[in-house]
C-alpha cells in the first residue's frame, strides 16, 4: 500500500531527523528566533486515495480504489512555545479550500463494479464524492538546527466535509483523520518566514448508500490524503 507506506517513511524519518540535530546543532541556533505568535497564507498540491468495495444490491462484493490529484490554498495560525534553548513546541490552526478534491467516483450502470464504477442491477450509479473546507488543528515539536532555521514533526488531527452529487443518498459527512507531518521552516530578520512541509492524513472509514437508487447498494472505503505545501507568513 502506497499511502502506508508514505506514513511509515515520513514517521521514521521525522524521529531520525530530530534525533540526528539533536547532536549535531551549532551554538548559534536558537528557539528563541521562532517563539511568538504568528500567520500565514498556504499553498499546495494534494493527492487522495480510497482502497475501498463495493457492494451491488445483490450482495456482490468488488474491490478497488480511486484517486486524484487537486490544487490547495488557505491559511494558518499558531504560535510557538520555546522549551529550552533549542527545542520549541508549535500549535496551531490550519484551513483550505481544495480545488477538486475527488475522494470517490461512480460512473457506471453496470451490476457489480469497483468504487470508482459502482453499478447496480443495471441501474444508473454515477455519483462523485467531494472533499473540501480541509481544517486541521495540531502540535508541532521543533528544534533550531541553525541560526533562523529549524525543522518540525507535525502531530494532528483533520476535519474536511463532504459534497455528494449524482445517484446516492447518503452522503459520508465529515472526513476526519490523523495527521503526520515533517517540515523546516526559514525565518527572515523582518519577521517573515518561509515553511515547506509533507505530510499524510489517514481518514476515518467511510460509507456511502443509496447507490444507483437502491438502499442496499453502498461503497465503502478508507481514504488517504497526501499533501506538499509552502507557506509564507509572519511572526508577531
Amino acid at each position: 500500500n502506497i499511502m502506508k507506506a508514505l506514513r511509515t517513511k515520513i514517521g521514521t524519518y521525522a524521529v531520525v531527523l530530530l534525533m540526528s540535530c539533536g547532536f549535531t546543532v551549532p551554538l548559534m541556533a536558537g528557539s528563541s528566533d521562532f517563539a511568538g505568535i504568528y500567520g500565514a497564507l498556504t499553498g499546495s498540491a494534494g493527492g487522495a486515495q480510497v482502497n475501498g468495495r463495493h457492494v451491488s444490491q445483490d450482495g456482490e462484493i468488488s474491490e478497488g480504489k480511486v484517486g486524484a490529484v487537486f490544487p490547495v490554498a488557505g491559511y494558518e495560525v499558531g504560535f510557538n512555545l520555546p522549551l529550552g534553548d533549542l527545542f520549541f513546541l508549535g500549535a496551531g490552526h490550519s484551513w483550505s479550500k481544495s480545488g477538486n478534491a475527488s475522494i470517490a467516483r461512480g460512473d457506471g450502470d453496470s451490476k457489480g463494479g469497483s468504487p470508482e464504477s459502482g453499478g447496480s442491477a443495471g441501474n444508473d450509479s454515477s455519483f462523485h464524492l467531494k472533499a473540501k473546507n480541509l481544517s486541521e488543528v495540531y502540535i508541532m515539536p521543533s528544534i533550531s538546527i541553525y541560526d533562523n532555521s529549524a525543522i518540525y514533526v507535525k502531530i494532528g488531527r483533520t476535519i474536511a466535509d463532504t459534497e455528494l452529487t449524482g445517484s446516492a443518498t447518503g452522503d459520508p459527512g465529515n472526513l476526519q483523520g490523523d495527521l503526520l507531518g515533517i517540515g523546516t521552516i526559514a525565518m527572515m530578520e523582518n519577521g517573515l518566514f518561509i515553511k515547506t512541509e509533507g505530510s499524510v492524513t489517514r481518514f476515518d472509514d467511510i460509507e456511502i448508500i443509496g447507490v444507483g437508487g437502491s438502499t442496499d447498494a453502498k461503497v465503502q472505503g478508507t481514504p488517504d490524503m497526501v499533501m506538499g505545501s509552502i507557506a509564507i507568513g509572519y511572526k508577531f
